[in-house]
């Protein structure tokens, strides 16, 4: 990492994208300015804040960002959910729905050699994430290509990756309210 590169003021990492540092989790919202990687060095903090095994490990920042998220979202009402029926069919062919947020969507490539699929993924109002997955439908029609989505029944545990916390803000920042100071 060059000099002259922003970094948190927290950890001195690049915080990535949204308000929340993608490294460390903690909420940017209050910082005027980030400083340079030198300017980070020279205040000592690289010497005080230890080793990254020190600090919070990946999946305590992600179940924290996660119930940040909710409880914002539940005080405002859960604006942005949207509702996404089901793969799975009940026993009387009725389609069941999630109510949640889009956080990551279908990423494909169906024109273009090499074809590539990647799930997308879902947190609903209730705090369960589910896969995202859509099939390409209308060969022959004239709205073609129509992308058809549907969430996977059954939920799946917190993705304990660095890019959700900053999905989790970039939705937050959607719907206006990231301005909230989340306990991250």
């Amino acid at each position: 990492m060059d000099a002259e590169s922003r970094v948190c003021p927290f950890c001195g990492s690049r915080p990535g994208v949204g308000v929340f540092c993608e490294a460390c989790g903690r909420n940017l919202q209050a910082v005027e300015r980030l400083p340079t990687r030198a300017e980070w060095e020279a205040e000592g903090r690289g010497e005080r804040r230890g080793s990254r095994a020190e600090m919070r490990s990946v999946d305590e920042r992600c179940a924290e960002a996660t119930a940040a998220f909710l409880a914002a979202m539940r005080a405002a009402g859960n604006p942005g959910s949207v509702r996404t029926p089901m793969s799975k069919r009940s026993a009387f062919r009725r389609t069941g729905t999630v109510d949640g947020w889009v956080l990551r969507p279908v990423d494909r490539e169906d024109f273009v050699k090499p074809r590539r699929y990647e799930p997308g993924l879902v947190l609903t109002v209730e705090g369960r994430y589910h896969r995202l997955h859509s099939e390409l439908r209308g060969w022959g029609q004239r709205d073609f290509p129509h992308y058809h989505h549907t969430v996977e029944a059954d939920p799946i545990d917190i993705p304990a990756e660095e890019r959700l916390i900053g999905e989790l803000a970039a939705v937050l920042e959607a719907n206006s309210l990231g301005d909230l100071n989340a306990s991250s």
